[in-house]
């Protein structure tokens, strides 16, 4: 009964301790039933001392007798230390498997908020690779498809989109300057459609001049249909049917966007999931009757929050197509390095939503951008928000190949709140001079109806014996990267310098063998940040 009631004030006292981060000393009345305590406390006092790789050595050893004996929440917390300890050591990798420690033991005793929050800070420095290399695909490859086509969409390929409406450089309607037109010179690549913000409860002959510029340029229009005085206004009624009947009438390709970013709270028609719900399918059931050929129903959330997301989906029968609007502004204060910089991944912020639909609808960043300046200390990020915007394109089509549109939101304006949002190319050259570079990619589409016959396998298991484009998605604790090498039984094998960190290998040398190939990245600076390794057999 001693003991027992020692342990528990020992467990209580330990938990005590470790979250005010006081180190406690504890006498147990048997010093060999409870070393895990003197363990814990040599570790505190070596981590004191800055001897860390010392003090790593026994944080495990406790975490490990605390987990055996059933103490997860305490182990946990030692496995934050050794995180903590690894940090002080920049080894990041291990800092990671720690806190991933953490966070498991967190859950088996349901501190979920916690295990989410350590999952997270091990995410935004998880460094990972996954290799692909370039293919081309039959027409018959193209059919063996785990659905039919939605609406619009292409067989194998991303349909280029962007909002252009307040690029000067672009488009002034007063001199009739139109961006339909000028993009594709401004970009320099023709796009396949254009984001077009709509009131709803107006006709559409107040967008006429959008519908004969994507008419007269070849493009689709994706309508941003906003019931600016809430759901209620959305009726089934005559002015329904009639924009309906008109948007089939208009002889151009039509993603209908449907209140957008419902589940966040800036929207004037925020409404519970159930009203959502019910006007979305009320405008899909008419749409889909009036205008079933050219007009595809796209439901899109905004990434965040993430949390009530699901609840809002209207369901299979009534979406045709998955959207999001997808944004970053730099943001170092969530840093997990406290060192003031922003590591979370643009791209990354799209996983959720691929998870959850992209095996039963085609995928469309519905708006979206990087912005290139820090605006609460207006300082200009350009670099970080070239690599993020880099990243995104050169990925999508490698590791989100359900993707099928994408749409940059060409925009320096202010939003619901007096922060300027800087995701215009027009005002920044090196912005222009990446976008331009990024969809460059023929897997990126000119047209509604155009599909392409580059695809990217995964390098998982096995990879063909033949000379091989190989690209990579590296993901790192660096927010930034300068360079990627590629080396296979030590030997160096390719070098690259931008995403999607292509090279040439010539795996021929190798038929029959199983091979490690080692991806080694660099900081901005020229440090080694990490290697990676993916194994595969050559046949």
């Amino acid at each position: 009964m001693i003991k027992q009631a020692f342990k528990k004030w020992g467990s209580i006292l330990l938990a005590t301790a470790l979250l005010s981060g006081v180190a406690v000393s504890l006498q147990p009345p048997t010093v060999q039933a409870y070393s895990v305590w003197n363990v814990y406390n040599e570790a505190m006092r070596l981590d004191k001392q800055g001897k860390y790789a010392q003090a790593i050595a026994k944080y495990e050893q406790a975490g490990r007798e605390m987990a055996a004996s059933g103490e997860y929440g305490n182990a946990g917390r030692m496995y934050r230390n050794a995180g903590e300890a690894y940090v002080k050591l920049k080894q990041y990798d291990k800092a990671v498997v720690s806190w991933d420690l953490e966070s498991a033991y967190y859950a088996k005793v349901n501190l979920v908020q916690d295990s989410i929050a350590v999952k997270r800070k091990a995410d935004a420095l998880r460094s990972s690779v996954q290799l692909y290399y370039a293919t081309g695909l039959s027409s018959g490859g193209m059919k063996k498809r785990s659905r039919n086509l939605a609406p619009l969409e292409p067989a194998n390929g991303i349909l280029l989109g962007a909002y252009a409406e307040q690029n000067k450089k672009v488009h002034q309607s007063a001199s009739g300057k139109f961006y339909t037109d000028n993009y594709p010179t401004f970009t320099g690549k023709k796009h396949a459609g254009y984001l077009i913000y709509f009131t709803y409860g107006t006709p559409l002959s107040t967008i006429q001049s959008h519908i004969n510029a994507a008419k007269r340029n070849g493009t689709a229009i994706e309508l941003g249909v906003q019931p600016l005085k809430g759901m209620g206004e959305v009726q089934n009624n005559a002015y329904l049917h009639q924009l309906a009947k008109d948007a089939a009438a208009s002889g151009v390709p039509i993603f209908l966007r449907f209140a957008n970013e419902m589940n966040g709270n800036w929207t004037p028609w925020k409404s519970t999931p159930k009203t959502y719900i019910e006007k979305f399918r009320l405008v899909a059931d008419v749409f889909h009757k009036e205008a079933p050929d050219n007009v595809a129903m796209l439901w899109a959330p905004g990434a965040n929050p993430i949390d009530n997301l699901q609840s809002y989906y209207p369901g299979d029968k009534y979406v045709d197509w998955v959207g999001v609007s997808l944004y970053s502004i730099y943001n170092p204060t969530a840093d997990p390095l406290k060192q003031g910089i922003d590591r979370s991944s643009h791209i990354a912020k799209l996983d959720a939503v691929y998870q959850w639909y992209a095996d039963r609808k085609p995928i469309m960043i519905a708006e979206g951008g990087v912005s290139y300046m820090y605006p609460e200390k207006m300082r200009d990020v350009t670099d970080w928000s070239v690599y993020q915007m880099q990243q995104l394109y050169a990925t999508l089509p490698m590791k989100y190949p359900k993707v099928k549109a994408a749409f940059w939101f060409d925009v320096d304006a202010k939003g619901t709140t007096d922060r300027v949002k800087y995701y215009g190319l027009s005002n920044n050259d090196k912005m222009l001079s990446a976008y331009k570079k990024a969809i460059a990619n023929p897997y990126y589409l000119s047209a509604v109806g155009e599909q392409t016959t580059l695809s990217y396998n995964p390098i998982t298991t096995s990879v063909p014996a033949a000379k091989l484009s190989i690209s990579g998605y590296v993901k790192t604790w660096s927010p930034t990267l300068s360079k990627v090498i590629y080396k296979i039984g030590g030997k160096q094998v390719g070098v690259t310098t931008s995403a999607p960190w292509t090279v040439e290998i010539d795996f021929t040398k190798y038929k029959g063998k199983t091979i490690t190939i080692d991806v080694l990245a660099y900081d901005k600076s020229g440090k080694w940040v990490t290697m990676q390794s993916v194994k595969a057999k050559v046949q």
